[in-house]
């Protein structure tokens, strides 16, 4: 009975206690285990792939004629802009990207593509201008606030601040406004 307890890391002492050690095959399933947990962590950090916006086709944006081509036409052919110009509406934008994120790090911008195509005030294509992601400028985030007029109340002067100031159900009927 003591050979078979031995062959599978255990023995037994001078006192009859058994005593544990690992064997051979104790160590390989260790080292089984720890592979198979890597193996799994590093599959699992392998990026993702996005794509945001519309990247139109260079065959589709050569078809778009200056001078000829109208809104309705470039519609057509490319769908509905991301964006428009916000004051004359005479600048149509199509932006898009694709981008590539590991886990849960910031992703990567490996694409960036934007076409803007400018109207006349008939709605004409006067200009076409393609931009990549190396014509793009960082904008810096200033942290600085805007003063505002006026005094700063306490919690308890805006608290209390409209005590009194408007009439009760026995005020008169225009409930403290002027006449």
């Amino acid at each position: 009975m003591n050979s078979s307890l031995h062959d599978i890391g255990s023995d037994n002492d001078d006192d009859g206690q058994m005593n544990w050690s690992p064997t051979r095959s104790y160590w390989r399933g260790i080292a089984f285990t720890c592979s198979a947990i890597l193996a799994a962590s590093l599959t699992a950090c392998s990026p993702t792939m996005n794509s945001h916006g519309n990247i139109p086709d260079s065959e589709v944006i050569q078809s778009i004629r200056i001078g000829s081509s109208n809104r309705e036409q470039v519609s057509q052919m490319l769908g509905t802009p991301s964006a428009v110009a916000t004051f004359d509406k005479e600048a149509w934008y199509y932006v898009g990207s694709r981008t590539s994120r590991l886990a849960f790090l910031e992703p990567t911008i490996l694409e960036r593509k934007i076409l803007v195509i400018r109207f006349d005030k008939k709605g004409i294509v006067q200009q076409l201008e393609r931009l990549e992601k190396q014509d793009g400028r960082e904008v810096q985030i200033v942290d600085r606030k805007t003063p505002t007029r006026g005094k700063e109340l306490s919690v308890m002067e805006q608290l209390l601040g409209n005590v009194g100031r408007f009439g009760g159900a026995g005020g008169d009927e225009n409930d403290g406004l002027a006449p």
